[in-house]
């Protein structure tokens, strides 16, 4: 009789530890489930994530709401155009009568953004984010990525709740044509192409001569990268708008390249 009753015992406690066991397994099984693509995000996440250090050369930009725009900007930037093809160190923050984004040290990635509006003024943030865009390639000087810099700036604004109708109203009234074309162009191309395509953009910049000091976009390079399909709609909206934005490069902004696919 207490043989028999050993083995029950034994059998129960065997059932008990077989119990615990699969329940430990379903627990690891859980927690691999919520923990692994959590994972997989955050580094995919993390390979846009970048902290330059921001240094204002202008007491108007000593602020750290500002210092948050560039920083949140220039991993946006990123996110939907790729990585910077100069690593950002530094960025200098400056007041200039002519806003530009200038490359001072390609080995330190040292660069600085000069700005003509002061954060007090409607401008501001809209200047500021076109110019958070040519960090991501400060040696290209093209109507393509002009106009793309001006809809990051406007993605830029509305993700942050800030208006960008100004700006729109600005471009419609005819004032300063040459971004206002290359905006329209640009936004009707992205709105087009998709993510994926608009990503590869700045992948297709080279050198405009020997010197390798500027940059423009190799425009037929990046249509052959697409679907036929896609591409005979960018063409399309390329030959609707490059005349007008041509005909304004070669007479106040010649310093730009535009070139019109083959």
């Amino acid at each position: 009789m207490k043989l028999v009753l050993d083995v029950l015992i034994m059998r129960q406690i065997m059932l008990i530890i077989a119990r615990i066991k699969l329940l430990l397994i379903a627990l690891i099984s859980l927690l691999i489930f919520i923990y692994i693509p959590n994972f997989e995000l955050q580094e995919v996440y993390a390979q846009f994530l970048s902290s330059p250090q921001i240094k204002p050369l202008d007491p108007n930009f000593n602020n750290s709401s500002i210092y948050s725009f560039v920083q949140s900007g220039f991993n946006y930037s990123q996110q939907l155009y790729g990585e910077a093809r100069i690593p950002v160190k530094k960025i200098n923050l400056d007041i200039n009568i002519t806003p530009l984004t200038s490359l001072d040290n390609a080995n330190k990635g040292e660069f600085t953004i000069y700005l003509s509006h002061k954060p007090s003024e409607y401008a501001f943030h809209g200047q500021l984010a076109h110019e958070i865009f040519h960090l991501l390639n400060a040696q290209l000087l093209d109507c393509y990525t002009e106009g793309l810099a001006t809809v990051f700036a406007d993605k830029m604004l509305t993700s942050n709740n800030l208006n960008w109708s100004g700006w729109e109203q600005y471009f419609k009234a005819g004032s300063e044509p040459f971004y206002g074309l290359t905006y329209s162009m640009m936004k009707e191309i992205s709105d087009t192409v998709g993510s994926a395509n608009m990503k590869g953009l700045l992948n297709f910049a080279v050198y405009n001569n020997s010197s390798q000091r500027w940059m423009h976009i190799d425009i037929d390079g990046w249509l052959s990268s697409m679907s036929d399909r896609v591409k005979i709609e960018v063409q399309k909206i390329i030959n609707k708008h490059i005349i007008s934005v041509k005909q304004v490069v070669e007479s106040n902004n010649q310093m730009y390249s535009c070139f019109k696919p083959s």
